[in-house]
């Protein structure tokens, strides 16, 4: 893809100002990374993929979700219900461990230091969660053994269902569907707390942490329109997490303001610029000091948009990157994305994970300075025979490079892009 036209106009959004529309400058496919030779056998259709060292040896284990194919609630089996553990071994080898057991379509996984064994667990979060683990909590007991506990989220008040329905009116999905979560201290009791989003009932959801049951009874805060992905950060410097959150159905970003005792009040609302905004990514991405958003979408418009921070809950410009020549025709539909620095030249660059193309794009941020708009550059990784649905960034080879861990739908694989 050559290198397009750079348009700026107002917009009429009361939150912000100005938008750039441009193209990345293509560049050689493979410049930064090379394919391994081996894929990695995992679940049906991994959705989800962590990598870290769970057992101290300094090699990172891979844990994938795997979510397999979404039926009726009601169906005995409606969805998949395991992770896939494959613990590393040195030379990029991975052994497979027996899988984890969650409830059904476990989607998003978080890697934290949860109980009081010096030993980071996992946190798991399921879509379709028939059997009521919502929420399922993985101790690490080493020597590759986890202990599961299940946690159900018991509403106080009757939870709505805000998505589709079948011919008969009946829901298609279960409440609340969670589809995103972080965990960390957002209470200041130096226990590690949930944060999620329940995508069909239109709430957040935090879950405190508790000393002796791990998690405590869950907190529901108001998010209409189909709260998709969360990242937390301190937005106004107060020294207390905020929230960012992709309203899918609604097409915009929505910002709380934490008050640093679990409880979060509405910031800001805006357009997120294009149709789905699907996963978002909080970072300095033009190094003004400022902490940016990165929003994917995974509709036709194929695209990134940044939206540059002007301190607190202001975004005063956006900068679109489009991936596509053709914004009416789904072309590449970015279904998982990172910010991170992948080359070490100080500069977060753009990772996205795209289904319907069967790429891995690569966006390196070759920006001078912190002027507007940054400039990247953009290579393409493409898989013949299975579909990129998510990934995550980690020195996999251990020679001090971040690689990149894919996984890959069809195959029901993790494959690894390593870093030259």
């Amino acid at each position: 893809m050559g290198k397009g036209p750079h348009k700026t106009y107002m917009n009429k959004s009361r939150t912000l100002g100005i938008l750039v529309i441009c193209f990345a400058v293509a560049g050689a496919s493979g410049e930064t990374f090379t394919k391994h030779k081996r894929w990695f056998q995992v679940g049906l259709n991994p959705a989800a993929i962590i990598a870290a060292d769970l057992n101290g040896d300094e090699m990172p284990e891979i844990v994938t979700a795997d979510i397999g194919t979404l039926t009726n609630p009601r169906d005995e089996r409606p969805a998949h219900d395991q992770l896939s553990l494959l613990v590393a071994r040195g030379d990029l080898e991975f052994e497979p461990q027996p899988q984890l057991q969650t409830d059904f379509a476990p989607y998003c996984i978080a890697v934290a230091n949860v109980d009081a064994l010096k030993a980071p667990d996992l946190v798991v979060g399921s879509f379709h969660a028939v059997r009521r683990r919502n929420i399922s909590l993985f101790r690490n007991l080493r020597e590759d053994l986890f202990e599961p506990v299940h946690f159900a989220i018991p509403p106080d008040r009757v939870l709505p269902y805000k998505r589709m329905r079948d011919g008969d009116d009946a829901p298609i999905f279960t409440t609340p569907g969670i589809t995103s979560l972080v965990v960390r201290d957002f209470n200041g009791d130096a226990l590690r707390d949930v944060l999620a989003t329940g995508w069909s009932s239109d709430v957040l959801i935090f879950v405190p942490g508790e000393a002796e049951t791990y998690f405590g009874a869950p907190v529901f805060i108001d998010a209409d329109g189909g709260p998709r992905d969360v990242k937390a950060a301190d937005f106004d410097n107060d020294g207390f997490d905020d929230l960012a959150v992709s309203l899918y159905a609604a097409g915009e970003v929505g910002l709380w303001q934490g008050d640093g005792k679990g409880g979060f009040a509405p910031a800001a609302h805006f357009d997120s610029r294009g149709h789905l905004p699907h996963k978002i990514q909080v970072a300095d991405i033009n190094g003004d000091k400022q902490i940016d958003l990165a929003v994917s979408h995974c509709d036709t418009d194929d695209s990134v948009v940044i939206f540059y921070g002007d301190g607190g809950f202001r975004f005063g410009v956006s900068q679109e990157i489009i991936l596509g020549p053709d914004r009416d025709i789904l072309e590449h539909e970015i279904r998982d994305m990172l910010v991170t620095d992948v080359n070490g030249d100080d500069k977060p660059d753009i990772i996205a994970a795209c289904f319907a193309s069967s790429q891995v794009v690569v966006l390196l941020n070759e920006s001078a300075d912190e002027r507007l708009p940054q400039r990247f550059r953009q290579e393409s990784y493409t898989y013949k025979e299975a579909r990129p649905r998510s990934l995550c960034a980690a020195d996999m080879d251990g020679n001090g490079t971040l690689d990149l861990a894919v996984t890959l739908w069809d195959a029901n694989c993790v494959s690894l892009l390593l870093a030259k």
